[in-house]
């Protein structure tokens, strides 16, 4: 194989905005899409006439058109798909979140346990940007030493009242199963658990519609512990105006910081020396604490493209995957334990059970009127 046949499974707006990218991609050949909806259909078909058009999934993944597809359809359809996908060999690429719940995340990775000689790839383009690869850097190479806290303050996602009414489907249990956490922060919360882990607990702050007219939450502070005994803050809202895009990550060495703007750099403080270790050789009262600090640009941006390429070169031998999306479980994890604590008052150990937070969710889509005004 040369080149990899695409296939699109849901070409709404994110849809075609990942097929308007397909020509910055190499050896990406697109034959084939797949949806319900005439006018998406038209819409792609006005650019790329020589596409095959299948009303249904399952008729592309079995149409012998495709050797990979990508899935950009609403959240709750990704899993099925993706097994779909899998289990008629096909590789796949997945936009976030992977799945909705853990258990829906963790059936599909035991499908893709059962073709290792598939790729399997999730749309986390941020892992990308140069200046989180250097930051991850430094944390496995031990520069940064153990991790003590980190805040992480998502609050750049401001969203109108007319963005949630410009569909049915949005801001709702049934449609989306959750709010800020599944739709907008999924990017954030997998780089929070590809620097730093998976947490041991989380306790939350949640409002479900805050400041929207909405079912699901708009609003949340989050607190995480780590098996270390790490802290840390997670703050995420879709009301706040500029917004805030910043974090900081403290370790036994240093600190790091970043900020939205230059969106490439970060700040790192270097004591160069275990602060724990120092603490108590040290034989001063007031010691003369000294560190480097470094402002690093890091250069570039996050692109999906970076992502598209990652998983063509996969399929075709020549890299290794930047985003399984078997990793994908973890974020999802994460965010279904931000809102069974914060529905629920009360913290959640991870790994959490899988079966009461499909419960919890089946309650909140039974108990919904999801009002739009």
């Amino acid at each position: 194989m040369n080149e990899v046949r695409y296939g699109v499974i849901g070409v709404g707006g994110m849809g075609r905005n990942h097929i308007n990218m397909f020509k910055e991609v190499k050896d990406l050949k697109f034959t084939a899409i797949a949806d319900q909806v005439q006018d998406n259909i038209d819409q792609v078909l006005k650019d790329h006439p020589d596409v095959k058009v299948f009303k249904t999934a399952d008729e592309l993944v079995k149409s012998g058109e495709c050797d990979a597809i990508l899935i950009a359809t609403p959240h709750y359809f990704h899993p099925d798909l993706a097994i779909l996908g899998l289990e008629n060999g096909m590789h796949v690429l997945v936009e976030k979140p992977v799945a909705v719940t853990t258990k829906a995340a963790q059936k599909m990775n035991e499908v893709a346990a059962r073709h290792p000689e598939l790729v399997f790839s999730a749309m986390f383009q941020m892992r990308t940007n140069p200046k989180w690869a250097k930051i991850k850097q430094i944390i496995d190479a031990g520069l940064l030493g153990e991790i003590r806290r980190f805040q992480w303050t998502a609050t750049k996602w401001y969203r109108p009242q007319a963005y949630y009414a410009s569909g049915g489907w949005r801001a709702t249990w049934k449609g989306e199963g959750g709010g800020v956490l599944l739709n907008q922060c999924p990017h954030n919360i997998d780089l929070m658990y590809w620097l730093l882990g998976s947490p041991s607990t989380v306790s939350a702050n949640l409002s479900l519609g805050k400041h929207h007219d909405i079912e699901v939450e708009d609003e949340v502070i989050a607190t995480l512990t780590y098996p270390n005994g790490g802290v840390g803050v997670f703050i995420a809202s879709t009301s706040e105006v500029p917004g805030t895009d910043a974090t900081e990550i403290v370790g036994d060495k240093g600190r790091i910081t970043t900020s939205a703007e230059p969106g490439d750099q970060f700040v790192w403080d270097d004591f160069g020396k275990s602060i724990r270790t120092f603490t108590y050789e040290n034989k001063e009262a007031w010691p003369k604490l000294d560190t480097i600090k470094s402002v690093v640009t890091a250069g570039g941006e996050a692109k999906h493209t970076t992502i598209h390429q990652n998983f063509v070169n996969t399929i075709l031998g020549k890299e290794e995957l930047i985003a399984p999306a078997t990793q994908g479980i973890a974020s999802v994890e994460i965010a279904n334990a931000m809102i069974m604590a914060g529905i629920e008052g009360k913290t959640v150990s991870l790994p959490m059970d899988h079966d009461a937070y499909e419960n919890l969710l089946a309650k909140l889509i039974a108990e919904s009127e999801a009002k739009k005004k």
